[in-house]
């Protein structure tokens, strides 16, 4: 199918790559289609954005934080594993939202509530964690001996 992006114009995509968010993403809870795409598809990127197939200017900029945050972990609740109809961890990809409103250099990320997707089943939810420790707006480019996570 053909879907309009402001940040892309018209781009193809497969029916089956559609990822379903059935509650939606807190904020657009309207929107429930998207479609997962590669940052930079000529290299290997930690970087992706997700759009919206019914909405063109809807899109959030996602990281891997494992990327970035080697120690950061997350433990799923079991209602969260049904939901997403996880049947095995290596299912799922973890993705956290990326804010850079200035330089990238000073872009951060919200590892407080990632997005996990399965996918297998292509079906997607933002949860919140409930760890102190994981902030909303991580920054993304520190020295590791004075990352928080």
């Amino acid at each position: 199918m053909k879907i309009q992006t402001t940040r892309f114009g018209e781009i193809e995509v497969e029916d089956s790559s559609v990822i379903t968010f059935n509650k939606g993403i807190p904020g657009f809870e309207e929107y429930m289609k998207y479609v997962l795409l590669p940052a930079d598809e000529n290299e290997e990127s930690p970087f992706f954005f997700l759009q919206s197939i019914d909405e063109e200017e809807v899109n959030f900029f996602l990281v891997d934080p494992f990327s970035f945050f080697k120690e950061y972990n997350i433990n799923l609740e079991e209602q969260m594993v049904d939901r997403l109809e996880l049947k095995d961890p290596t299912d799922a990809i973890v993705l956290t939202t990326v804010t850079a409103t200035g330089e990238i250099k000073d872009a951060t990320t919200n590892l407080k509530a990632p997005l996990v997707i399965n996918n297998n089943r292509h079906l997607g939810m933002q949860i919140v964690l409930d760890n102190k420790d994981y902030l909303i707006k991580q920054p993304l480019f520190q020295s590791a001996e004075s990352r928080q996570v």
